[in-house]
């Protein structure tokens, strides 16, 4: 009888331990960590991606035109609370200097979505992993009563 205990209570710390070390959602999206790039007739699109701590990665959104001149700046959280991702921009220049919060409506390794439906626009952001070195980050939503897309394929550098 004293074996079975032994084996019982060594399966259940084995148990206990593979929870506490199973991935988070945030590990399971770390491909988003980096320097990501998007260049097209306009100008480019740059987010740079830090993991600043277990539960929060930090990032910096810009836009730039031909002309080298940085038309919009966000900064850019995206935050591991209660076991969901929120993902919270600070546009420069936009909602009164204050952030937005978009909450994880779908997940999976390759790919998340965030969703505000009071958001003016865009009401999704969703970023997919689309291979080694390749990202494509796009918004969407109704703008002006349509409904309107952009996309934002990256590239890793």
């Amino acid at each position: 009888m004293h074996r079975i205990s032994v084996i019982l209570a060594i399966l259940c710390l084995i148990s206990c331990n593979s929870k506490i070390n199973e991935p988070s959602k945030l590990d399971k999206i770390e491909w988003v960590l980096g320097f990501w790039e998007m260049v097209s007739p306009e100008g480019k699109v740059t987010e740079s991606w830090i993991r600043t701590n277990d539960s929060v990665y930090s990032g910096i959104g810009k836009y730039t035109d031909t002309a080298g001149q940085t038309l919009t700046t966000e900064e850019i959280s995206i935050v591991l609370r209660n076991g969901k991702l929120l993902y919270i921009p600070l546009v420069s220049g936009q909602n009164d200097g204050q952030p937005v919060i978009f909450s994880e409506v779908t997940f999976s390794d390759t790919m998340v979505t965030f969703e505000n439906n009071n958001h003016d626009f865009p009401q999704r952001i969703v970023y997919v992993k689309q291979g080694e070195g390749k990202m494509l980050a796009y918004i969407e939503g109704e703008m002006n009563g349509e409904p309107a897309r952009l996309e934002y394929p990256y590239t890793r550098h």
